[in-house]
């Protein structure tokens, strides 16, 4: 028998000495086992916190980088501007496209902006000269106008809001399109061609209940009918962007016309007068800030058109009152 097998039996299961052990057929120092398991412990640990940290890490990069745009966005860059009309012009803007455009513009987008697109005090900013328009291609540029642009968005440094789709919810996104094609232009009038005479925008006749609708309205009267539904389809063209739908008013933009104090207490006259004239937002009567142009920003507007609005605005005040 080895004289070293009884040794061998027994430190199979119990430590030879303090320092070393028989394992796995041969002998190993308990001081460098606990060593490599502690090196296996930190690495496995490093391993596994890298697994936990880095969807954490991903996300905090991802949310700098957001904030990053967010913040350059915010930056003026006026260069852009120059930038466009330096370089050289891109394709003319198709006629029909500009021709149609600038007619909704014209009862949409002048409202806040001016007819000729240089911005009105108080409202809306130029965009002739607009940095942010010249920086956003046309798909960009379509998907903000159909998303406008809310007051509590940091970018709204005028504190006005932009409602979406400049407030006409019948626009389509090839009228959308069109507009978009004629800022192009203004921006650029190089790419502008010459445009025929504009069309007053067409206004399509009451249906038949809304005939019937209006008439009830009127107390049977049918001229008066008549009057309402046609001020109802003009301010559908004009004065919603700022008043809203319901002419409940947009906040941070134009006033609640039906429980207004002001409009209720001027008789038609006056109130033709006022909508004509329009009010300054220097004006110390003007309690929001906000300019209201002259016809609402809609200069085709005649008189007869203006008192059929009112005409409208009436009636919805009656009904309000009834209720």
């Amino acid at each position: 028998m080895n004289q070293f097998s009884g040794v061998q039996d027994r430190a199979v299961s119990e430590p030879l000495s303090g320092n070393v052990t028989w394992s796995g057929g041969r002998w190993r120092s308990a001081a460098l086992s606990g060593w490599r398991e502690t090196a296996r412990a930190a690495v496995l640990a490093v391993l596994l916190s890298g697994l936990i940290a880095a969807p954490g890490g991903w996300l905090t990069y991802r949310s700098w980088v957001a904030y990053d745009s967010a913040r350059m966005a915010l930056v003026p860059k006026p260069w852009l501007v120059e930038e466009v009309r330096a370089l050289p012009a891109r394709a003319m803007v198709p006629v029909d496209s500009a021709a149609h455009g600038r007619d909704l513009f014209a009862v949409s987008c002048a409202a806040c902006h001016g007819a000729a697109g240089t911005g009105v005090p108080g409202l809306g900013k130029s965009l002739v000269n607009s940095w942010f328009v010249a920086s956003l291609d046309d798909a960009e540029l379509h998907r903000f106008l159909v998303r406008g642009r809310p007051v509590s968005d940091p970018a709204n440094t005028t504190r006005v809001p932009m409602p979406a789709r400049g407030g006409r919810d019948d626009f389509t996104d090839a009228d959308i399109r069109d507009i978009v094609a004629y800022v192009r232009g203004l921006q650029d009038p190089r790419r502008l061609p010459s445009l025929p005479e504009r069309v007053a925008e067409k206004v399509s006749p009451p249906s038949a209940d809304e005939t019937a609708k209006w008439l009830d309205a009127a107390g049977g009267d049918a001229e008066l009918a008549e009057y309402i539904a046609s001020g109802s389809k003009l301010y559908g063209t004009t004065c919603i962007a700022c008043h809203g739908a319901d002419l409940r008013g947009i906040k941070g933009n134009g006033k609640d016309l039906i429980a207004s104090e002001f409009a209720r207490k001027l008789d038609d006259d006056a109130l033709l007068a006022f909508i004509k004239k329009g009010r300054d937002p220097s004006d110390p009567a003007n309690t929001t800030g906000v300019g209201m142009p002259s016809k609402g920003g809609n200069p085709a507007l005649s008189d007869d058109d203006l008192l059929d609005i009112i005409a409208y605005l009436r009636t919805r005040q009656t009904a309000s009152a009834q209720k």
